[in-house]
């Protein structure tokens, strides 16, 4: 799990790093987590981890991971919009399945 705070920075987990590579993505984890500061810039916490689909047997997705206070984001929907604009602006759509969004207000 790859945590970001605003006084830390760490390197991606060894596993989504791998994840990453095999699927040929890897150019875009740091211009996405880039990407997602600036469209989340009061973010308490960003974390990229792997997940699989309980689902979908293998389907695994890069996840970031967002926790924005709940009055940073008054429209959750349009908020949400922003980050998958910046997605597909770094990502080529035929791989953007592999990366999810998931934001959590927090309570102010």
């Amino acid at each position: 799990m790859y945590v970001l705070s605003t006084a830390t920075v760490r390197p991606l987990p060894a596993d989504v790093l791998d994840f990453a590579a095999r699927h040929q993505v890897d150019t875009y984890l740091d211009p996405l987590v880039v990407a997602t500061r600036q469209v989340y810039p009061t973010a308490h916490s960003l974390r990229v981890f792997l997940e699989d689909d309980p689902e979908i047997r293998d389907d695994w997705h890069i996840v970031i991971e967002v926790e924005v206070p709940q009055a940073d984001i008054p429209h959750y929907v349009q908020a949400q919009h922003r980050w998958t604009d910046e997605l597909y602006r770094i990502c080529p759509a035929p791989r953007v399945c592999l990366f999810r969004l998931t934001l959590i207000p927090l309570l102010s």
